[in-house]
């Protein structure tokens, strides 16, 4: 486990929907200094929580992974990242491309199964934590 990684909500929520429980999945990343996240993540897996209970758990757990902070240098990057690919005739979401541009500034691996960051110049992506 020596890679940092940014963890995108869709596989929190792939976790949740095959009855694992994203902070056990992930403790050891947190213990190991190798977690982040961003409030993009954040917003995405807690609103969708169900239950008033498991809202308070995740948040609870995203208050102590270190999130990377959202600044006018994160704004310009994804500005830039976003009309570089705008360019190439690619529109991901800004939210996408937010969290990538999270990602790179860290230096951390993306996991995501999510085919829009694929083409991101300069983002270390994995589909999924067993390619860890």
């Amino acid at each position: 486990m020596t890679t940092d990684i940014l963890v995108d909500s869709a596989i929190y929520i792939s976790l949740m929907r095959s009855g694992q429980d994203p902070r056990q999945v992930l403790a050891p990343y947190l213990l190991a200094g190798r977690l982040y996240n961003c409030g993009v993540v954040r917003a995405e897996v807690l609103r969708g929580m169900k239950e008033d209970s498991r809202y308070a758990q995740m948040e609870q757990f995203f208050d102590i992974v270190p999130e990377i902070p959202s600044d006018p240098n994160l704004w310009r990057k994804v500005s830039e990242l976003g009309w570089r690919l705008g360019r190439k005739g690619k529109w991901p979401p800004v939210t996408d491309i937010t969290i990538a541009a999270c990602a790179m500034r860290v230096g951390a691996t993306l996991v995501s199964p999510d085919q829009h960051f694929i083409n991101m110049p300069g983002l270390d992506l994995v589909p999924d934590l067993s390619l860890l």
